[in-house]
Order: structure tokens, then C-alpha cells, then sequence
């Protein structure tokens, strides 16, 4: 077991909900005393009853060892919890409207009510997701509000539902973004279990990366979707050409080309959103930018299209839906794709039966427009199509055979090609999938 080290530097993690949960349990497993802080009413009482606000792997195991360990402790108040600390971690996960705007007022708050309790010295991090020129703005607000000659740097959170320890624990994007070499040099310093390769930029140079970033991986999902729906109408296979593009050094061995569903959750979207605002705002146009900002939002709608190309009478047909969240191995289903196609089916008047086996159950009463099924058995009775949305490994097995003979009819939708298509259509059912030349071919089957 892992002691917190009592000479070390005091860390307080304001925000408990994925980043900063993530970032202060990382941080007191690397032996540092911690102080994570989170004003949501209930938070800090479920958190030290081991009930965690989201699913992420390794998280629960690591939250409790830190606080068997005495190296993480909670408090509701943010005030309270950065007496002593020498650095701040600003790790809120920034609510985002319906609209991917990004809701900073909360952060604000926050900032105004440390400020008295900040010392001279005292580093504070953000790494919450804030439109550029934010950091700036809270520095002053900072200041104005009583702290002391304190200082401001942003690290780009690159944590993935799913991957966030390990993301943590070897960023692949080591950046801390400050105008000042000394502050660098101590967060540095502060965070080397994580990297010994930390590189240094300005504030506004790490408040951008972040938008670029998540520019660049929505642009190139976008394209790989607009490809997949072309491979689709001449017969090709777009997995496959993904497969060896990556072959190229210029695309890269990782690089988005898979087709598939449009990107969603918001994480993407806040940074388009920002991108194309602040050419707006400079006069610039972003013409590629809006391309696939209108891409993203068509993709989607691929699904229901395909379904009512393919049933008789979509308004009268039960859609068995598999896969709730927003991506597999979390619970959250906040901006999932599965509940933006849900909302359409229903809509359309489908009836739409739904299946997830991690979601938040609280999040999931919250939705009207499916009906939860704790089994898939249950939730496939009757079907005339299952729909595929979030790839969870639980589902690669599935016995296509026995389902057959509870659905009503024969529909499979793959949207993340997780099944291999000569298994679905040897048990007698039709098969589509999105960007593997299947769409004409399939259609012709369909009785």
C-alpha cells in the first residue's frame, strides 16, 4: 500500500464527477495527499460510501485504495478543501447545452469562492474544457476576488470513457500550457510519474490544442462517414480501406477512418462549436469546419433512414435497440447516439425496447421513449429489427440462433460492425452495417 507522502505538496481536485475523480485518484495512487472537492449536493456522501458518479474501469478499485491508504479524502466544500494545497486542479467536466455550449458559470463560482484562501504561490491547473482566453479571464477573477500571487497554467484533458486511468497515468498528449517558465517547471516536477516528456506552450496555445484536437478527430470521423455512406452505394468496403489507409505514415496507424455513426457526447461537438465561433467572431470563414459540422449532424440519421427503406411500416414496427451509452464501459448515456436515434424511431411512432448492460438506471428513468429490459431476451421479443448502437463486448457473443426465434422479424443493424456478417446471415437473418458496401445488396433481401 501506497503512503501519502506528508512532505509532499498538498493537491486539491475541485470537480468529482469523470476528469477529476480520475485525476485525483491517479494522483494520490502516485503517493500524493489529495483533496478532491465537489459542491453537488450528495456527491461527497456517496463517494466515501464507495458509490461512484460514473463507470470507469479501475476507478472504484483505486478510489478506495486512496482512501484506505489516507492519500484522498473528499469534501463538499471547494473552500475547505484547498486550505494548504499548493496546487489546484480545476477538473469540472463543463456542462454542455443542447446547443454545445459550453456552461463555465459553475467554474466561476468556484473560483470566487477559493480565492480568499489562496496563498501566494499557489499553482492552479485547469484542465476542465474552457473555450480559449478562459484562463485569462479566471486568473483575474482570482484576483479580484482576494487571492494572492497566484498563478494559472491549462493541461488539454485527453481522458476517453473507458481508457481514463491509463490516459492519465501516460498521457499521450503531454502539454502544460503557461506564460510562465517557473510554474511549468513545477507542475512538471508535480506531475513526472505521469511523463518525463511534458512540453511547455502558452496559456493560449494549450487552450487551442484542445479545440484542435478535437477539431481534427470530428473532421476525420466526418470524412470516414461520408466515405462509409459512398462505399455503401458502390459496393465497397469501407472497413477494409480504413484498415489499410492506416497503413500510410501519413494517415498513421490510429488515425479515425472507421465509418460508422456520427460523433456524439459532446466532447467534439463543444470544440466545432468553438472553432467555428471564433471564426466568426474574427471574420474567418471555416468553410471545412461547417462541412462537417452539417456532416455530423445527417449521419445519424442514417439509421432511421435505412430501417424505413428496409420495414414496411416503421411507425407500427418494435425496434429493439442494444446499447445505451454513450460509449461502452462507462454508465453515462449523456449525449449517447443511442438516445438521439431513439428520440427519431419514436418519433416516427416505432416502438422501441432497449437493452444496456451498464447504464446508469437512474439516467435511463429519466428517458420515455423506450421501454428498459434488464435481459436481452426480453427486449428482442418481438422485433421486426435489432439495432446495434454501443459496442459492448457483452453483445459480440450473442446467440444470433436463439434470437431468431424471438424476434418477429429478421433485421440486424451492426452500426459498429462488432459482428461478423456471415455469422448474423447464417442464422437466417438480413444483415446491414454502415460503410461495408452492404446497403443496396441487403435492401434486395429484405422481404
Amino acid at each position: 500500500m501506497v503512503i501519502a507522502d506528508k512532505s509532499a505538496p498538498k493537491v486539491a481536485v475541485l470537480g468529482l464527477w469523470h476528469q477529476g475523480l480520475v485525476a485525483a485518484a491517479c494522483i494520490a495512487d502516485a503517493g500524493y495527499e489529495v483533496v478532491g472537492a465537489d459542491p453537488t449536493p450528495g456527491m461527497v456522501a456517496d463517494l466515501n460510501a464507495g458509490r461512484l458518479p460514473v463507470a470507469e474501469p479501475g476507478l472504484d478499485g483505486l478510489v478506495a485504495c486512496g482512501i484506505s491508504g489516507g492519500r484522498l479524502a473528499f469534501e463538499e466544500d471547494p473552500a475547505q478543501a484547498v486550505e494548504g494545497a499548493e496546487f489546484i486542479f480545476v477538473s469540472f467536466d463543463t456542462p454542455v447545452d443542447a446547443d454545445d455550449q459550453s456552461d463555465l458559470s459553475g467554474i466561476f463560482k468556484t473560483m470566487r469562492s477559493i480565492a480568499p484562501k489562496l496563498p501566494s504561490g499557489t499553482v492552479v491547473l485547469v484542465t476542465a474544457q474552457v473555450r480559449v482566453g478562459t484562463c485569462a479571464e479566471l486568473l483575474a477573477c482570482l484576483k479580484e476576488n482576494g487571492a494572492g500571487e497566484v498563478t494559472i497554467a491549462y493541461s488539454p484533458e485527453n481522458l476517453r470513457l473507458g481508457q481514463a486511468i491509463e490516459r492519465f497515468k501516460a498521457p499521450p498528449l503531454p502539454v502544460i500550457g503557461t506564460n510562465d517558465s517557473v510554474t511549468f517547471d513545477r507542475l512538471a516536477t508535480l506531475l513526472a510519474p505521469f511523463s518525463d516528456n511534458w512540453q511547455q506552450t502558452t496559456l493560449a496555445t494549450a487552450e487551442m490544442l484542445k479545440h484542435a484536437l478535437n477539431g481534427f478527430l470530428g473532421a476525420s470521423i466526418c470524412f470516414a462517414n461520408e466515405l462509409g455512406n459512398l462505399c455503401d452505394s458502390v459496393g465497397a468496403d469501407g472497413g477494409r480501406i480504413a484498415e489499410l489507409l492506416r497503413l500510410e505514415p501519413r494517415v498513421g496507424p490510429k488515425a479515425m477512418l472507421m465509418p460508422g455513426l456520427g460523433f456524439s457526447g459532446g466532447t467534439l461537438a463543444r470544440d466545432m462549436v468553438t472553432l467555428r465561433e471564433l471564426g466568426d467572431e474574427a471574420g474567418i470563414d471555416t468553410p471545412l469546419l461547417d462541412g462537417a459540422w452539417t456532416s455530423n449532424g445527417e449521419q445519424n440519421k442514417t439509421v432511421v433512414r435505412r430501417l424505413a427503406s428496409l420495414l414496411p411500416d416503421l411507425g407500427k414496427a418494435r425496434i429493439c435497440v442494444l446499447g445505451l451509452t454513450y460509449k461502452p464501459y462507462t454508465s453515462t448515456l449523456r449525449r449517447s447516439a443511442a438516445l438521439e436515434v431513439i428520440e427519431a424511431l419514436a418519433a416516427s411512432g416505432a416502438t422501441v425496447a432497449a437493452h444496456d448492460p451498464g447504464a446508469n438506471l437512474s439516467e435511463v428513468a429519466g428517458h420515455d421513449t423506450f421501454v428498459f429490459h434488464d435481459d436481452v431476451d426480453s427486449a428482442v421479443c418481438g422485433a421486426d429489427a435489432m439495432v446495434l448502437m454501443t459496442p459492448w463486448l457483452e453483445y459480440k457473443s450473442i446467440d444470433f440462433e436463439h434470437l431468431r426465434g424471438l424476434m418477429r422479424g429478421n433485421l440486424v443493424f451492426d452500426t459498429a460492425q462488432l459482428w461478423r456478417p456471415d455469422d448474423v446471415l447464417a442464422q437466417g437473418f438480413d444483415y446491414i452495417d454502415i460503410g461495408r458496401g452492404r446497403g443496396r445488396a441487403v435492401s434486395r433481401q429484405v422481404k
